[in-house]
């Protein structure tokens, strides 16, 4: 849960313009996580998480 909020933070604030750019050095990333089942040590996909909030929230339409 922390790796996922602190993906949350970073990103948010890149994109709300408050700071230029960010990178996130957190663990586990998540990219072992199903959708309905944890794998390895990721229980929640963080990236996939981020980019799908950032689409719902402030309406961002690319993400890379």
């Amino acid at each position: 849960r922390m790796a996922v909020g602190c993906l949350l933070e970073l990103a948010f604030k890149v994109a709300a313009g408050e700071i230029k750019n960010g990178f996130a050095v957190i663990r586990p990333p998540g990219h072992h996580a199903e959708e309905s089942t944890a794998m390895g040590f990721c229980f929640f996909n963080s990236v996939a998480i981020t980019a799908k909030l950032l689409q719902q929230k402030l309406s961002v339409g690319k993400i890379l």
